[in-house]
Parts: structure tokens; C-alpha cells; sequence
């Protein structure tokens, strides 16, 4: 029996969480799992993690992957579980950061990309990514929630960038 349906019918109230797993259905109540532990533990179905601010909508919903590359392609691309998945709601918090490196050349075309393409692939060389991980560790805000899911990001990308030429962003729009 095919069971891939199931997983798009999650139920999210304020009180529980309902996920299939391949272990089988889990109803989780929300007061016992921190905003930390949600934040990156979240997987999507292909096993790429999900780092979370404040989306709470359905699973299979707008946003960007990001994964990092390398220009000699032999090397092969990432792994699922070495991508990063942010819905568009909370990535409008890194969006202006990333704006301000536009226009960018795309190192495998040569094309210059113009703004962040929400469809498409956005390739950043690791040059550029030091001014956007430096804006955002500069911003101050209060919310720590907020400061947690930056901090988590910046962590994670920094991490990615010390064996890639860059990190690329994928819409999905």
C-alpha cells in the first residue's frame, strides 16, 4: 500500500502536531517541544531539514532550498540531509541581506542574475556570502526566537561554506 499521501495530511492546531513517520503516525503536543528543538529537527518528506521561525502552515509549501556547490562538479552535488529548506515567510528575515549582493554573475553560466529568482536557481559565491552572514550578524534584534533561527542559519552556512565555492538558493515558487 502507498502511503506518501499520508504525509501530506498533517494536522497542526495549537494543541498537537500529527506526522506520519515511517514508524507510523506520531500526535505530539506542541507544549512539549521547544521552538529549538523544532527548529532544525524538522524534515521535509525527501529528508531535507527545515529550519523554522515562525511558519506553521502546511508542510509542502513555498521557500528555498539552500545547498552548497562547488565549481569542479565531479565532486557531485549535496546530499539531501546536507541542504537547508526555509519556507518563504521566514525567509523574508535573510531576504534583504540577500538582496543587496544582486546583481551576481552565475559562476557555471557567466549570465548575470539581475535580483533573487524565487523559481529558479540563485548560485552565490562564497565571496558574497561573507557580506550576507556579516549583515546578519550585525543585525540586532530582540526577539530570541529571532536570534536563534538567525544564529542557526548563520552556523549552518558558515559550516557549508568552508568546503564549498558557494552556496546556492533554489526556489520553488
Amino acid at each position: 500500500m502507498r502511503q506518501d499521501w499520508i504525509a501530506e495530511a498533517l494536522v497542526y492546531t495549537e494543541e498537537y502536531r500529527l506526522e506520519y513517520h515511517k514508524e507510523g503516525f506520531m500526535l505530539e503536543p506542541e507544549e512539549h517541544r521547544s521552538r529549538s528543538d523544532a527548529a532544525m529537527a524538522s524534515r521535509s518528506k525527501s529528508g531535507i531539514p527545515v529550519l523554522l521561525y515562525r511558519y506553521a502552515g502546511p508542510r509542502r509549501n513555498i521557500g528555498f532550498t539552500f545547498s552548497r556547490y562547488n565549481l569542479n562538479m565531479e565532486e557531485g552535488g549535496s546530499a539531501p540531509e546536507e541542504m537547508l529548506f526555509i519556507y518563504e515567510e521566514d525567509f523574508e528575515y535573510l531576504k534583504p541581506a540577500v538582496a543587496r549582493v544582486f546583481p551576481v554573475a552565475n559562476p557555471f553560466t557567466g549570465e548575470e542574475q539581475t535580483s533573487l529568482d524565487p523559481c529558479w536557481e540563485n548560485p552565490i559565491p562564497k565571496s558574497l556570502w561573507e557580506s550576507i552572514l556579516s549583515e546578519l550578524e550585525q543585525q540586532r534584534v530582540r526577539d530570541s526566537e529571532l536570534q536563534d533561527f538567525l544564529n542557526q542559519f548563520i552556523s549552518w552556512a558558515r559550516n557549508h561554506l568552508r568546503t564549498a565555492d558557494g552556496i546556492e538558493i533554489t526556489g520553488n515558487l
